[in-house]
């Protein structure tokens, strides 16, 4: 329990102080003076005043803000004009750099870890001629396990068909009419098995039930600079085309709230630290993608205000800014738990039926969660 209490602190602070530095440094370049930079909310715990700032670390270390100077909207009426130095003294497209500036600096850091993770462990190789049929994972209920493969085993030969390759496996796997026999190789020791016929499911008959072991091959330091921008596109283009077609099917979009967030932090902490890491950059692009959201109270509503003001010369009504205030907090309110409905449906009421049909997708030639890379 207490591991993953820190791992939730460890994945979620980085996420919070990068998105809040993003406001901060658009701050700095714009000329606009920051009164306070807190990671957290709550009780001050420790502050420190350099120059104008107040920087200061806070109870809750759920979130976390930067408060410019002056109000964000300056009335019309006000009895005096902003100050230089203040928020609402800016032109539209310095206050647009500096709401949206927080999102892009969480896709900056998820393009930074991704990049990282890419160079370290390589590219998975994405041909399946290339990838050797070496096993990595068995199916629960197929013929694999009945046969006892284990992670490590290399598939040799099916029917007497040599077998170097995915590729030819998934092949012969295909071309299977009634018992096969395979042949496979287990610490420089060959096997050979008979597979039954009556082994194999009737919904899936060529289906032996392994996933193949990832294939990663080195990249440079460009490429994989590249690469972690182009996880940073995929993701987010798969996300807005999930949620899109969920609207268009009028199927109810899968969110994740908060009791799913941790849920996945919970399990990510007790897989691998390459998962852990990789977990840190997908909730980083997943926190900038949905403040970009032109939803009020959130920086993509706030950017939409001062694209308005950048069209027309002048901003909406403060009674009108104010019902969209209200509006916006209403949709995330109804977002939320939303989200945390779905979390316990998903999590604590999740049908047996629907991990069977995450396995059968498995072995038809998904990659491990080591190998969510991707590539077109």
């Amino acid at each position: 329990m207490l591991l993953s209490i820190i791992a939730v602190l460890v994945v979620l602070s980085p996420i919070v102080i990068i998105h809040e530095f993003g406001h901060y440094i658009a701050c700095r370049l714009t000329g606009i003076r920051v009164n306070e930079f807190s990671f957290g909310f709550g009780k001050i715990l420790w502050h420190k005043k350099v120059g104008d700032t107040d920087y200061q670390v806070r109870a809750i270390p759920f979130g976390g803000f930067v408060e410019p100077a002056g109000p964000m909207f300056h009335p019309d009426d006000a009895p005096e004009p902003p100050k230089p130095y203040e928020f609402a003294a800016k032109k539209w497209y310095a206050k647009f750099f500096m709401v949206v500036n927080g999102a892009l600096f969480n896709y900056l850091l998820a393009a930074i870890i991704f990049g990282t993770l890419i160079y370290i462990k390589g590219m998975p190789e994405t041909d399946p001629a290339k990838i050797p049929a070496v096993v990595d994972t068995i199916a629960k209920g197929y013929p694999a396990e009945k046969l006892e493969l284990q992670p490590g085993d290399i598939i040799r030969q099916i029917n007497g068909q040599e077998i170097s390759s995915w590729q030819d496996l998934t092949q012969a796997m295909a071309q299977r009419k009634g018992d096969i026999t395979l042949t496979y190789e287990r610490d420089g020791k060959t096997v050979t098995a008979t597979i039954k016929d009556g082994d194999f499911k009737a919904k899936s008959p060529t289906v032996l039930g392994v996933m193949v072991n990832p294939l990663f091959k080195p990249v440079s330091v460009w490429s994989a600079v590249g690469l972690g921008f182009y996880q940073c596109y995929y993701w987010t283009r798969f996300s807005l085309e999930s949620l899109a077609q969920s609207f268009t099917q009028k199927k109810a979009p899968e969110l994740a709230g908060p009791i799913g967030i941790v849920n996945v932090i919970h399990q990510s902490v007790h897989r691998s630290l390459f998962d852990f890491v990789f977990l840190i950059a997908m909730l980083s692009l997943a926190v900038g993608m949905f403040n970009l959201f032109p939803i009020p109270i959130l920086d993509g509503g706030y950017a939409l205000v001062y694209l308005w003001e950048g069209l027309t010369k002048k901003l909406p009504t403060e009674k009108m800014l104010n019902r969209a205030a209200n509006v916006g907090l209403y949709i995330l309110l109804l977002l939320v738990v939303y989200a945390s409905y779905s979390d316990i449906k998903r999590i604590f009421f999740k049908p047996k039926a629907a991990a069977v049909e995450v396995q059968t997708q498995a072995d038809d030639g998904s990659t491990s969660a080591e190998a969510e890379y991707v590539q077109d």
